[in-house]
């Protein structure tokens, strides 16, 4: 008989217990592999419990997977100055958030475990979307700033996949500087000519 039937499903302490052996789970096996019978036997409660909670396995790896730092806050910070230190600023503030050993590996699964689902990737999606495209649409003035916006996104999510999700050796092994020079050129093509939105309150 599994222990945990005599809990209380209300409980903010098996709650939090659930969270935490999901998060481990999903890490160490990956979102494909994990499932929901695992998550329940690691933080020792019901497997019905996990749908009573979270509904369903996305909605526990999305609860589960909640960053120490949101993303998006970095990238409004790294816009926070004149148009033309954008390529440098942007770049430096996704390598980073993705460069780091607790973030990374989140995002990273985060790209897997959607593309591992019917429909794609629409995780990845969706996070750059709402933590880059729509930051970058907003600080920009003109009727181009959605095309403007939408370039600067392709070059960074081309970067995100072949240093962090597809490995590419040369991409994956370079320094943060390296990359910010190799990369700097393809995010300034987009924004060469463009004005700000609004005036930026920092030139640092």
């Amino acid at each position: 008989m599994n222990k945990s039937r005599g809990r209380r499903s209300g409980s903010p302490d098996t709650r939090a217990e659930i969270l935490h052996a999901a998060r481990e789970r999903f890490l160490s096996g990956g979102y494909a592999r994990t499932s929901l019978r695992s998550i329940a036997a690691d933080a020792g409660v019901d497997v019905a419990l996990l749908s009573y909670h979270f509904t369903s396995k996305q909605g526990l790896f999305t609860a589960a997977m909640e960053l120490p730092v949101r993303p998006g806050e970095l990238i409004a910070e790294a816009l926070d100055a004149p148009i033309e230190q954008w390529p440098g600023r942007i770049l430096r503030t996704v390598l980073r958030v993705w460069d780091d050993p607790q973030i990374g590996p989140v995002l990273v699964q985060t790209v897997l475990a959607t593309a591992s689902e019917e429909g794609g990737s629409g995780g990845f999606v969706e996070f750059l979307e709402t933590e880059l495209l729509g930051r970058l649409r907003s600080g920009l003035a003109g009727r181009d700033a959605d095309a403007r916006a939408t370039g600067v996104l392709l070059t960074i999510a081309g970067l995100l996949m072949t240093r962090y999700v597809l490995k590419v050796p040369t991409m994956a092994t370079a320094s943060p500087e390296e990359i910010v020079r190799i990369a700097t050129p393809g995010v300034a093509v987009h924004l060469r000519g463009a004005r700000l939105a609004r005036p930026a309150s920092t030139g640092r």
